[in-house]
Parts: structure tokens; sequence; C-alpha cells
């Protein structure tokens, strides 16, 4: 999975997006080493959980991000969708 981006630059948190992922678009994200990836719908900004959830302050974070740069998700979404080149976000 290629990483979107580094939203919050602390090295902690990565967003990434797969090529071969099913729908709603969402995004990934990697929380400090974690195993899981935390999954985020890109539209309604609902979490997709695999079980445990990020901290709160840090789901918000996300949530407000992801927001602010949804058009630009969703057309790296469907870059990945037809095999082409995701490019960083914000």
């Amino acid at each position: 999975m290629p990483p979107v981006s580094h939203p919050f630059k602390q090295g902690s948190m990565v967003i990434l997006m797969n090529y071969n992922d099913h729908a709603p678009p969402h995004v990934h994200v990697k929380y400090q080493g974690d195993i899981r990836s935390y999954r985020l719908e890109i539209r309604s900004r609902i979490w997709l959980t695999p079980g445990r959830m990020l901290p709160s302050s840090l789901r918000r974070l996300v949530e407000i991000w992801v927001e602010a740069h949804e058009d630009e998700l969703i057309r790296q979404w469907n870059n990945a969708r037809q095999g082409q080149p995701i490019s960083i976000v914000g």
C-alpha cells in the first residue's frame, strides 16, 4: 500500500491507499507501528474498524484531515483503481 500522506509530520501516523482495494473509497491509517490498519471511508467518514479503535483525539484529527482533502483523496482513489500512480496529498 503506497502512502498517500503523512498528515501530522510526526512520523507516528501514515495514511495509505491500496491499489486493489474494495469499495467504498477509503484510506488506511497506520499508527505507531501497529500491525492493524484503521480504515476510514472518505465521503462518510465512517470508521471501518478492525476491532480496536484509534484514540478519539487522533480519530478526530484524521476525520478533519480527510474532510479537508476529500476531493483530492477521491481523485487518488480513482487513480489507484485504474492502476495509475498515487501522489502525496496535503
